[in-house]
């Protein structure tokens, strides 16, 4: 299958993606409803895999992104891979980051004003 399919899929079950990443052979989503899209791109023969990831608000200010991986470096995590888009205008943006340490690293964010 195309590309372009697994987008129809999700969509025709309105499953909404919040976040996408495209690379040669593989895709990132981070979507409405993680069960079923697993679900139903293994049914249109896809080969998925769920991941634990974490969807952090950051700042739309210079140095942002620096001072969240510091914290991550800071506390010995990995980020495996990370993502995220925001227009100058907007006061925050959302990244998406898959880490090696998840249950750590949320802890680092949960009362963070990041």
């Amino acid at each position: 299958m195309l590309p372009e399919n697994f987008f129809r899929v999700l969509k025709k079950k309105n499953i909404s993606i919040f976040g996408v990443g495209l690379f040669l052979d593989t895709a990132r989503l981070y979507v409405s409803n993680a069960p079923d899209a697993l679900k139903i791109l293994q049914e249109h023969d896809y080969i998925v895999e769920e991941r634990e990831v974490l969807a952090i608000d950051l700042p739309n200010h210079q140095g942002a992104l620096m001072e969240m991986t510091m914290k991550l470096g800071n506390a010995k995590i990995n980020i495996e891979y990370l993502y995220g888009a925001l227009e100058p205008r907007q006061k925050k943006g959302i990244v998406i980051l898959e880490v090696d340490q998840p249950v750590l690293a949320l802890k680092l964010f949960q009362n963070s004003s990041m």
